[in-house]
């Protein structure tokens, strides 16, 4: 299921009855990096000279994607099966997927990886009802063509900007729990969201800044983050 992004909204003010859950897919939905898993089955040469560029700040995130997966010529039906073999979801996260079904509360994925890899993992687990906000690809005999929808103006970095996926719920008065761990997840964490769960980069980014965050190493802080909101809102579910 693929969203339709929005124009940019300001942050509303706090939590409110009204949570949408946000979160990042590579090593945050997911425990693996499955743009480097993929990369590094199917990849070509060069795509490591790639990721050293990005590493050391000499190329962006888009343009590695962009050049190292070039060097791929593996099927996306074949990309799609490795995933569906070899990526483990974070545990909890199929308690936060029915949780959020349960309650209506909405629940999406955000990320600068590619659509086919998020689209494998969501079909294997019959997620397909999660919205994702990733990088369109188009297989080609020439190649993989990549579409970035959801850009915005006023982001640091090219490609798609995760904060047009938490603008499109907040236009709708919702306030924003969000879950990720990379550099690319610092401008929606500190920015956008109400309430964050971080690890690895974005957890050091946190604990640097002395900025409130819950360490995420599965998701049932989330789903109890959850509860607790519908508590105080006149709700009974608090377990």
């Amino acid at each position: 299921m693929r969203p339709i992004g929005e124009n940019s909204t300001k942050p509303s003010n706090g939590l409110n009855s009204r949570p949408a859950v946000v979160c990042d897919f590579d090593d945050t939905t997911v425990l693996e990096n499955v743009a480097q898993m993929l990369l590094q089955e199917f990849g070509g040469d060069g795509w490591r000279e790639y990721q050293r560029q990005n590493t050391n700040h000499r190329m962006s995130l888009m343009r590695y994607q962009e050049l190292a997966f070039s060097t791929v010529t593996a099927s996306r039906e074949a990309m799609k099966a490795l995933v569906k073999e070899r990526v483990t979801l974070r545990p909890h996260f199929r308690s936060l997927f029915e949780y959020c079904r349960k309650q209506n509360v909405p629940l999406a994925i955000a990320s600068m990886g590619l659509d086919f890899y998020v689209e494998a993992l969501l079909e294997r687990e019959e997620m397909e009802s999660i919205p994702f906000y990733t990088v369109d690809t188009q297989f080609s005999p020439q190649g993989i063509n990549f579409g970035y929808r959801y850009t915005w103006e006023q982001c640091w970095q090219p490609g798609n900007c995760k904060c047009r996926a938490i603008e499109e719920y907040r236009k709708k008065g919702h306030s924003i729990l969000f879950a990720g761990d990379g550099k690319s997840d610092i401008c929606p964490a500190t920015k956008k969201s109400d309430m964050v769960f971080a690890r690895r980069y974005l957890e050091e980014h946190f604990q640097e800044q002395g900025l409130s965050y819950t360490q995420l190493t599965d998701f049932s802080p989330i789903v109890n983050a959850l509860r607790a909101i519908d508590y105080a809102n006149g709700g009974t579910d608090l377990r």
